[in-house]
């Protein structure tokens, strides 16, 4: 009896297997590999409460806030160490590939929702911190952190500045939900706060649904520790309270850690005065006992991105929302 012609046979599936054999091998060795590296980098490295030499300056805040042009503004005019992509992929000991071969950081200001490309650029680098911190819910509380995983961030982030002997810069906005944690595991640590109008941020938080998922229901990025709630209102209504309730964690958060580890920044300033607000971060570090040097200076000024524009009747309903306070 012949093949039924409507049957598709299973050969192209064993084809396409066999073709994504050799990147699901290389994935998963370099996960194993990345293991192995975890457990060598935090156990020669020093997780006491020894003083780390330089502040690590964390840069915090909501999605679609201008976080990663302050990332790229950072790395390029100050003389720091920071994860770029080439490091995330050995994001199990950065400190080594800093060590066997430091990156300079390019000129380009290009990313797209946070994602930037090239070895040079910098990176968000997640799986760095999942390393220390669980996945979900991304809400940690000092309470439900366990204290051998502090440890072994506070070696790692002292095996990282210890390569070049720089402080060190990181951006992840997911650590905004893991302040006091991290703040407690790192009491040198420094937080650059960055807010944009919250009109602005919204609709970007709602063209970035749209654009990725196709949806604008559908939720994307930082979760606060109220997601099954927010899950339940309309998109207007979770990219507001999302953007609200991770800013008033940090604020809650800022008073636990003590208010002179952070410094506030906007977007709007950042595009129209960069080098006023590097020279504002500079001075949180030289308040704190260290220095940033300068590498270069940059652009006068930027042109403030603009979101893609809404459906006029989900952009009514948004402005209706933030003014109903």
């Amino acid at each position: 009896m012949g093949r039924d012609p409507a049957r598709p046979s299973g050969r192209p599936d064993v084809l396409t297997r066999l073709r994504k054999a050799p990147v699901y091998l290389r994935s998963r060795g370099r996960r194993a590999a990345n293991r192995t590296l975890d457990l060598l980098e935090t156990a020669s490295s020093n997780g006491s409460d020894a003083p780390l030499t330089h502040p690590p300056v964390l840069i915090v805040g909501a999605p679609r806030t201008g976080s990663t042009l302050l990332y790229q503004l950072l790395v390029q005019a100050f003389d720091v160490t920071y994860l770029s992509n080439r490091h995330c992929r050995w994001y199990g000991a950065p400190s080594l590939a800093e060590r066997l071969r430091p990156v300079t950081p390019d000129t380009s200001f290009e990313s797209r929702y946070g994602a930037t490309t090239g070895d040079a650029a910098p990176s968000e680098c997640g799986p760095f911190w999942y390393r220390f911190f669980r996945r979900s819910p991304q809400y940690v509380p000092l309470a439900e952190v366990d204290r051998a995983q502090l440890h072994r961030l506070r070696a790692a982030v002292r095996a990282l500045t210890r390569a070049r002997d720089r402080p060190v810069v990181f951006k992840n906005l997911i650590c905004s939900l893991r302040l006091e944690p991290i703040g407690t595991a790192l009491p040198e640590a420094l937080f650059v706060v960055i807010r944009r109008d919250l009109l602005a941020t919204a609709s970007s938080l709602l063209a970035g649904r749209k654009s990725i998922f196709g949806d604008y229901g559908h939720w994307w990025s930082a979760e606060p520790p109220e997601i099954a709630e927010l899950r339940g209102l309309p998109p207007e209504q979770q990219v507001v309270e999302q953007v609200r309730r991770i800013e008033a964690l940090i604020d809650r958060d800022r008073e636990t850690l003590g208010a002179e580890r952070f410094l506030d920044l906007t977007y709007e300033k950042l595009c129209a005065e960069p080098d006023a607000a590097l020279e504002a971060i500079a001075g949180l570090v030289e308040r704190n006992g260290s220095r940033l040097t300068r590498r270069r200076h940059v652009e006068a000024k930027f042109d403030p991105s603009n979101p893609a524009s809404l459906p006029p009747e989900l952009h009514d309903r948004l402005v209706e929302y933030i003014q109903r306070g």
